[in-house]
């Protein structure tokens, strides 16, 4: 009974898209072309959907795109050694490249957020507003405004395994609305400190990093920036890190 279903409902569909397509449809042309924009609109958003399947990306649905970053104490004694460029500037996370983001942000914290972490995100906030780059300011702001929530969350790390502890993580969710010529990108970003291991997480350079990545910083290969991807301590933005940013922000 299942199979017979399915094929009476395969057969309906198929003899809709012939009422769409076909040249002698009863249908009126206004209606097959408003189906047919909708037809498109779904095999477009199907086939993203399958490519960030096959590619193991992130994205969210409606012109969304969530990505994150996140920084780890090694916890096997290895040398740190720096890798000279040519160019050390803090590269931007693939979702911000290209984009116009606008310079100011409304931040907020989750509800029962530790006054610890409040007070390691405010020295991170004055360090990036210091620049002069973006602009942070205390409050929820509006639906299209840039939007940064400070968080906490938990997670265990087999030290075994792993061989590092995630100390935090952070990162942008783009929004890009269109009405008519004019395209507005909007960033609602999220910055969070691991409260599984307190004692190395709630500290100003952690923060400094997963606010980073909020503003659209990638990991950095200099270890001189505070977007090396394992801490180190560094709570002063470097001039590849101020480079990167202005890249993103259009200065």
């Amino acid at each position: 009974m299942k199979h017979r279903n399915r094929l009476f409902w395969v057969i309906v569909l198929v003899a809709g898209v012939f009422l769409i397509y076909s040249t002698e449809s009863p249908l009126p042309i206004a209606t097959r072309q408003t189906v047919k924009s909708g037809i498109a609109q779904v095999w477009n958003t199907a086939t993203r959907t399958v490519s960030g399947w096959l590619n193991g990306n992130n994205q969210a649905n409606q012109g969304s795109q969530a990505s994150s970053g996140s920084l780890i104490a090694s916890n096997t004694s290895q040398s740190a050694t720096s890798t000279s460029t040519s160019d050390d500037t803090t590269p931007a996370l693939n979702i911000v490249q290209g984009r116009h983001l606008r310079k100011t942000y409304y931040y907020h914290f989750d509800a029962n957020l530790p006054q610890s972490e409040h007070n390691v995100f405010n020295k991170a906030v004055r360090a990036y507003n210091a620049t002069g780059i973006v602009k942070l300011i205390p409050g929820k702001g509006k639906k299209n405004d840039n939007q940064i929530t400070f968080s906490s969350y938990q997670k265990s790390m087999s030290e075994q395994d792993l061989g590092a502890t995630e100390l935090g993580e952070g990162g942008p969710t783009i929004i890009v609305e269109t009405m008519g010529t004019q395209v507005t990108v909007i960033n609602h970003a999220r910055a969070s400190l691991n409260l599984t291991y307190p004692a190395q997480s709630i500290n100003e350079a952690v923060a400094m990093h997963e606010l980073g990545h909020a503003l659209g910083l990638d990991h950095s290969k200099s270890l001189d920036s505070v977007m090396y991807p394992i801490t180190r301590g560094v709570t002063q933005l470097s001039s590849g890190d101020i480079a990167g940013l202005k890249a993103i922000y259009g200065q």
